[in-house]
């Protein structure tokens, strides 16, 4: 049967065969190398947001207790470096009704600001961070009090937890405080007192990476 086919012309038709095959597999073969092109860093990137949460009193802290509600929005970068991820952050929050007792008098805050640093590592989409910088807030003569209302600023640190959804969509929620040091207000009555005050905040929110 074979003897109508000569060797060589038996030889082409098997490296027809063979060479398409071949090639094929050194294709799929390049791209299984560990040399492949890796995807984009899941944290590296600008991003954006909202948040909202609870501010609970500094000398009672119990979330679920004389919570004052608070929103705002953040922007910032953060890159990547294997499994860990650093980055900056600003941020603008207002709240309603977070009061700071100061004697028998009361100071009012709801603008509040800070400027961030963010570092943690990467468990694949899950971000686990610390956070510190420096905040800033407006707080307001209340109850007894007759001396100017002003800004204020002190140290920030706090930490939390992002979850990546993919897309550059992400939801965290981070906890910090703020102390204003050395705030001075006048009482009723000419009374001048100096007070160091803390501000505690619960936050959740959603970063859109772009």
């Amino acid at each position: 049967m074979f003897s109508k086919f000569s060797t060589p012309g038996f030889v082409a038709v098997l490296l027809l065969g063979v060479l398409p095959a071949t090639a094929a597999d050194a294709q799929d073969s390049r791209w299984s190398e560990p040399y492949a092109p890796a995807s984009a860093s899941e944290w590296t990137g600008f991003y954006a947001g909202i948040h909202g949460g609870l501010a609970p009193k500094a000398s009672d802290f119990n979330i679920f207790k004389d919570s004052s509600l608070l929103g705002g929005v953040q922007a910032g970068y953060t890159m990547q470096l294997g499994p860990a991820v650093i980055g900056a952050e600003l941020e603008g929050t207002y709240a309603r009704g977070i009061v700071h007792g100061v004697g028998s008098g009361e100071l009012e805050q709801n603008w509040s600001g800070a400027a961030k640093v963010r570092g943690g590592l990467a468990l694949g989409g899950t971000l686990v961070y610390g956070t510190a910088g420096y905040g800033v807030a407006r707080l307001d003569a209340g109850n007894n009090v007759i001396s100017d209302d002003k800004w204020v600023g002190g140290m920030l640190w706090g930490a939390g937890l992002e979850q990546s959804f993919g897309n550059g969509l992400s939801a965290r929620v981070e906890y910090t405080q703020t102390r204003f040091n050395d705030v001075d207000s006048t009482l009723t009555g000419n009374i001048h007192r100096s007070d160091d005050l803390t501000n505690h905040a619960v936050k959740a929110g959603l970063n859109f990476r772009f």
